[in-house]
């Protein structure tokens, strides 16, 4: 999968859809949730990851553990 591709997700064995306008093609993307505590002492590489995925059509980001989400490309 290229790193500027949409990608379809699934979660939970159902398919994620926007919950604001129900597109399923988003841009995913992996974020470590820091805490300013973290920052401070450097500790950053510590801290937890999860993806988020931003949908194509309207911009909603949404959340997930990167173990409960299944990600496919549009050329896959």
């Amino acid at each position: 999968m290229a790193a500027n591709e949409p990608v379809t997700a699934i979660a939970g064995e159902r398919q994620v859809t926007c919950t604001h306008c129900g597109e399923v093609w988003f841009w995913s993307r992996r974020v470590v949730m820091s805490s300013s505590s973290a920052s401070l002492f450097n500790l950053d590489g510590f801290s937890p990851t999860v993806i988020q995925l931003s949908c194509t059509r309207c911009g909603k980001v949404e959340l997930f553990q990167p173990d409960a989400l299944l990600t496919r490309g549009a050329s896959a």
